[in-house]
């Protein structure tokens, strides 16, 4: 089961946090990272932006959905 389904089928959980990362080139997802302390994640020098739950599964539909269509 992928990521994206799982996110689906789950209620979101509150204070989980994501990283994105995406290819300097093409722009496309690379690698998703969960967060386990986003307290001391954010007082690290070249933090990522973290999101949650709901924008993490938004951003991965639109990723299928932009695959899919080529």
């Amino acid at each position: 089961m992928s990521l994206r389904d799982q996110l689906k089928r789950n209620k979101t959980v509150r204070g989980r946090r994501w990283v994105v990362k995406r290819n300097v080139l093409g722009g496309e997802i690379i690698e998703v990272k969960m967060i386990f302390k986003p307290e001391e994640y954010k007082t690290q020098r070249g933090a990522k932006p973290m999101v949650g739950d709901k924008k993490l599964l938004q951003i991965l539909e639109n990723e299928f959905a932009c695959t899919k269509k080529t």
